[in-house]
């Protein structure tokens, strides 16, 4: 057993074998994960679209499954290739937790459905997928200069999400409205990461909670609203 950030788990790191051995194979891996979170969300979209008042509950019932299938890995419960297979979802290297991203995306989006218009939670889940995905790629591939404030993120990835998140969102609202949820939301994903902000609290529950796939569903949202309220 291995114990990994106040958790115990049965080898979810060491026996998934999921840590690449070089930096092309380590590439190629981020990319897959981004294809995999940005077909997430266009999915998550399209199943909100088809279940009309049943939405919610479809939402719901996705998170209690996910979550199901993550305490499954967690506990070794399922067969190994299955969860190597589900492991592509995450990072495992860096998330104590399996299927961590799409829990807190499923989460985000529906406090975000619940609280917002559709047509800016339509939004919102983009500039999440798309931005999240395009500024992590760029910034992998590419990415060359870093941020004054961050040792991780960088000026062309986080450029790149901004302007992906930003023709996405186009597709459900306003140009205004679009410019300040993806550049709201991409400036927020830069800076989740920093360690000074992480060492603000080291409660368990905020350190799960602060993320991006998370907060910027929320914050964008919010964002677009408001926007949206000032008629601009």
């Amino acid at each position: 057993m291995i114990m990994i950030s106040g958790f115990m788990i049965n080898g979810y790191i060491q026996n998934l074998k999921c840590d690449y051995l070089d930096r092309k194979t380590a590439l190629k891996g981020e990319v897959e994960r981004q294809l995999i979170h940005l077909s997430t969300g266009i999915t998550l979209i399209f199943l909100i679209q088809a279940a009309g008042d049943m939405a919610l509950p479809l939402l719901l019932i996705l998170l209690a499954f996910y979550m199901t299938i993550s305490i499954a890995i967690f506990l070794d419960q399922l067969p190994l290739p299955l969860s190597a297979f589900l492991c592509r979802w995450g990072r495992p290297s860096k998330q104590a937790i399996p299927l961590k991203g799409t829990i807190l995306l499923l989460s985000g989006t529906i406090l975000s459905f619940i609280s917002l218009p559709e047509e800016i939670v339509y939004a919102s889940i983009t500039i999440v997928v798309f931005g999240d995905s395009v500024a992590t790629a760029i910034g992998v591939l590419i990415g060359r200069h870093k941020l004054p404030y961050s040792g991780e993120k960088t000026i062309e990835g986080t450029a790149s999400g901004i302007i992906a998140a930003f023709l996405a969102s186009l597709l459900f609202v306003t140009p205004v409205q679009a410019f300040v949820g993806a550049a709201g939301g991409m400036l927020l994903e830069s800076i989740v990461s920093l360690q000074t902000i992480r060492e603000l609290n080291s409660q368990i529950i905020f350190k799960f909670f602060f993320n991006d796939n998370f907060l910027i569903p929320l914050f964008s949202g919010l964002l677009m609203f408001l926007v949206g309220l000032s008629n601009i």
